[in-house]
Order: C-alpha cells, then structure tokens, then sequence
C-alpha cells in the first residue's frame, strides 16, 4: 500500500490533482502529469534496509508506488531482474565496470512487465474497464498479460511489422487483436480517438503516467545492486522515452530519499532510420519527425514521440548523451551478446551495446565509468530478425561418421 502518493501534478503548470480520478491529463491546462510523492516523509518512514529485507520483485517498493490499496495490485512477479557483470565485451571494449540489466526475464519476456503491472493496478484501481495501445508488440503483450489477470477488455493496436511471436503473445493472453495499417504515430492517434469516444484508458506515453511509474522501479533495482551507488550511464534503447523519463525520475527521488548521492548520465540510443530525440539533441533543435522509420529494432520506431521535449531537458540535465546505430551494427551486437555473455536478446536491446561501441569508439566513455546497458526484452520473441543471417544446421546420418 502506498503510504505517500500526494497525487498527478501537471508538468507544465504545476497543478496537483488527485489520483483517483480517471483525467490523467491536467484538468486546468491539459497537459502531462505525474505522480508526486511525500519524499520528506517517505525519508523518515522507508529505509533501504526495510526494502533489502523483502523478498519479491518490482512490489518490494510498494511504498513508492501509486496503487493505495494492496488488493488492487496485478502482479505475475515482475521485477527483481539481474544485473549482470561483462565478463567479455567489457574488457574487449577497454570497460572495467560494464554491466547489463537483463530485463528480459521478467514474465512476459520484456521490461514493459513493470509498466504494465503498475498500469493495470492503477485501472482496477480507479474502476477501468477497458485499456487501448499502440504498440510493435511488447507493450501490448505485457497489458494482455495483465488486464486479462485484472479481468480488463485490452484492445492492442499492433504494426504491420510486429513480430510474429509478439502478435501469438497478444492473441493468447485474449487481447483484442488489431494491425493498423500505419506506423506508431497513426495508431497513435487511433487509439486517442478510441480512449476520447469510448472512455477507455489510454495506455500510451506520456499520457498514461503510471508507465513510467512503474519503471522507476528499474532505476531502484540498479542503485541497489550496485550497493546503493547511481552508475556513471545508463544507456537506453529508445523510442517514446519512457525508461529515460522513468529513471531520471526514480534517481531524483532517490536522492532525495537520502538513498544515492548521483545521478546518472542518460544516454539515449535510436536506429538512425527513426532518431527524432537524437537528431534534435545534435541539432539543438526542435523535434521533427522521422520520415521513413524502418528498422529490425521495431520497438525503437516512435517517429514522433509526444514526450520529445522532456527527454531532450533530461538528456541535458544529465549530461547524456544521444547516439544511432545501424541494422548491421544492432544484428553484430545481437550475436556479441549471444555469443560472448550467454545473453539472447531482442534487437532493440542490442542497440544498447552497438550505441556503446560506437561511444567506445569516438572516446566518449572513460575505462573506469560504471555502466549499465539496458537489456529490454528476449530475442525469442523476434527470432525472424536474426535467423536468416545464422547458418543453417548441418544434417547428418545418426549412423555415420560425425564430421570434424
């Protein structure tokens, strides 16, 4: 049970406003809220000592989180993913201190588990009974997951290029399957006209507050591995931004929790098809949309992200920095990390490590920097990106001689 949750407070004028309410956005200008919580009093109530003596996921920090009532929690164990030390690509990249947060073991193979969890209590919550999104697949498949645990319609809006082991994952959860013939943005504003006209919850971001909510408990699950220290970088695929508004949000909190004493540097990585956030950081300009997003890395395609903005303030703040990568360079990192770290993972997670390369590479990460490379989701879900750059296995006769 949330024991500090105050309320949504407007990010552009400051307005507080209650959470109980289904409005997510202002009710005074319109525009995007988040939770604010009693930091002062959460700092003298929750120690790190009363969460490390918990066992459990992402509900461990159940404090700092916007659900008031227990009851309303919709958990299939999310959270408590590791985080991993490089044994090979960091020496090979010169990285003393390299490390990957594997979120692909959270339950519906994704880190959107921690949104979707959070999402979906807060729609019981506050009497929800149907949710829509947009989503090339994963999202939507962890909101499938969950409202069908919840007992909530959940109508996803998937791509023309979803995944195939996405769309199964969407369709056996029971979601309300739909392809929209467009890319994010046209489903985008589909599912805003859906939400508007038949009052469903709209789960995309930053509409939807409580995405980011619930990732902020990766921000909290990474301070404590590293023994309650922030890393130098995080580095994170991106495509709406969520992770990056959800960490800035969850170190900021922790430092004033008394709990770390940094804040990371947040670096945003983008296939260099679709890098609105990165194009308008390195042009110091305003964000434009990506004219022909196309890329493998299908959960990075946003080619115009609604919280563009606020990213490229977080990216400053934090001293980030925005990098691109190409197909080849996400498909050579996606073997690199099979190969060398045991870690099978989607290609929007391995633009993490072909975006560190490439800063390796330009001399912008020094050798003894602590990093950690966002890891979003399992390559099993997106096998077809991948399988037809592997050699076929070799057919041989269970009686003859076993070749060399």
């Amino acid at each position: 049970m949330s024991d500090y949750t105050i309320g949504l407070e407007c990010n552009a004028c400051g307005h507080l406003q209650s959470d109980r309410a289904r409005e997510f956005l202002c009710v005074r200008c319109g525009g995007f809220t988040e939770i604010r919580y009693d930091l002062d009093a959460a700092r003298r109530g929750l120690t790190r000592e009363t969460i490390r003596g918990r066992r459990g996921g992402m509900w461990r920090f159940r404090e700092l989180m916007p659900i008031r009532d227990d009851a309303n929690i919709v958990t299939l164990g999310e959270g408590g993913t590791p985080l991993l030390r490089s044994r090979r690509i960091g020496p090979a990249l010169g990285l003393e201190r390299l490390w990957f947060k594997d979120l692909a073991r959270n339950p519906t193979g994704s880190f959107k588990d921690y949104s979707a969890s959070v999402s979906v209590s807060k729609a019981r919550e506050i009497g929800i009974e149907s949710i829509v999104l947009t989503s090339a697949g994963n999202a939507s498949s962890a909101f499938a997951a969950y409202a069908s645990l919840a007992g909530i319609a959940f109508h996803a809006l998937m791509l023309p290029n979803s995944y195939a082991g996405m769309v199964t994952q969407n369709l056996m959860y029971g979601a309300h399957g739909y392809v929209v013939r467009g890319n994010a943005r046209d489903g985008g504003i589909l599912a805003g006209r859906l939400a508007r006209e038949r009052g469903w919850m709209n789960a995309g971001v930053p509409l939807n507050p409580y995405r980011a909510e619930g990732k902020r408990a990766i921000g909290f699950e990474i301070a404590e591995d590293l023994g309650w220290q922030a890393p130098d970088r995080i580095l994170c695929p991106t495509a709406g931004g969520t992770s990056i508004l959800a960490l800035w949000k969850a170190f900021n909190e922790m430092r004033a929790l008394g709990w770390v004493d940094a804040m990371p540097r947040l670096d945003c990585v983008q296939s260099n098809t679709c890098a609105p956030i990165v194009t308008a950081w390195r042009q110091k300009g305003p964000i434009k949309a990506a004219e022909r997003p196309d890329s493998i890395a299908i959960g990075l395609l946003a080619p115009d992200p609604a919280a563009g903005p606020k990213l490229l303030e977080i990216m400053g703040a934090s001293g980030g920095h925005g990098e691109t990568v190409t197909d080849d360079e996400i498909r050579a990192a996606q073997r690199e990390l099979a190969r060398d770290e045991g870690l099978y993972v989607e290609p929007s997670s391995a633009a993490a490590l072909a975006g560190l390369a490439r800063m390796v590479q330009a001399g912008l990460v020094k050798s003894d920097e602590t990093i950690v490379l966002m890891l979003t989701g399992s390559g099993l879900k997106s096998t077809e990106a991948i399988a037809a750059t592997l050699a076929a296995p070799i057919e041989i006769e269970p009686d003859a001689p076993f070749p060399a």
